[in-house]
C-alpha cells in the first residue's frame, strides 16, 4: 500500500445523560478537522489547519415516548458565517418523536436547502443514539431496584436488524418479559 497522509477527520460523538425521571439529554458533537493549510472555496480565502465544522446539538428527551422536549445548537466553527443563519432550526425538533420515519423527517426539516446537511446528519445519529440511551436508562442497575422492562415502542425494534427480526428469539423474549410485567401489575 502506498504511503498515506491524513488530510481530514470527521468525528461524531453522541453522549446521553440522565437528567431526571424519564428524562434524558442527548448531546451530539460533529467535528471536521483539516490537517493542512487549504483553500476555502465558499469563502474565497485560505485557511489554516484546524476545525472546519464544530457543531454541538443538545436535545431533551422524555421517555418512554422518546419525544424531543427541547433543542439547542451551537455552531462553534463553520466554514462561513452564513451557516449560522440556520442554527435555530433545531427548535423545529421540539414535539417530534423518535420513531420510524424520523430520519426522513429530519432530512425534510433540517437538510437540503432548508438547512444544513451536517446538522441533519448529526441529528439523525443522535436519534439512533437516543434509542440506545433509552435502553441504558431502563437497564441501569440501581441500588434497591430491580431492572425494569423497557417501556419502549417495540415497533422500533421489530425487524430493525437480524437480532430483532420478527421470528427471532430476542423479539419474542422482550414480548414475553413485557407480558409478565403487565401480569404483575394486575395482580
Amino acid at each position: 500500500m502506498e504511503k498515506q497522509e491524513l488530510i481530514h477527520t470527521r468525528n461524531i460523538t453522541v453522549n446521553t445523560y440522565e437528567v431526571g425521571d424519564n428524562r434524558l439529554m442527548i448531546e451530539g458533537i460533529l467535528k471536521d478537522d483539516r490537517f493542512f493549510p487549504s483553500y476555502f472555496y465558499s469563502a474565497k480565502r485560505h485557511i489554516d489547519p484546524g476545525a472546519i465544522h464544530h457543531i454541538i446539538i443538545r436535545m431533551n428527551i422524555s421517555l418512554p415516548e422518546i419525544e424531543i422536549t427541547g433543542a439547542e445548537a451551537d455552531m462553534a466553527a463553520v466554514p462561513n458565517d452564513i451557516c449560522r443563519e440556520v442554527e435555530n432550526l433545531v427548535e423545529k425538533l421540539v414535539g417530534l418523536r423518535i420513531k420510524r420515519g424520523f430520519t426522513q423527517k429530519i432530512r425534510t426539516l433540517i437538510g437540503g436547502t432548508n438547512g444544513c446537511l451536517h446538522m441533519a446528519n448529526l441529528i439523525i445519529s443522535m436519534g439512533s443514539a437516543a434509542i440506545q440511551g433509552q435502553w441504558a436508562y431502563y437497564s441501569r442497575n440501581r441500588e434497591g431496584h430491580t431492572v425494569r422492562v423497557p417501556e419502549v415502542d417495540l415497533s422500533l425494534l421489530l425487524n430493525s436488524c437480524w437480532l430483532w427480526r420478527e421470528n427471532g428469539p430476542y423479539y419474542s423474549r422482550i414480548i414475553e418479559m413485557r407480558r409478565q410485567q403487565d401480569e404483575k401489575k394486575t395482580e
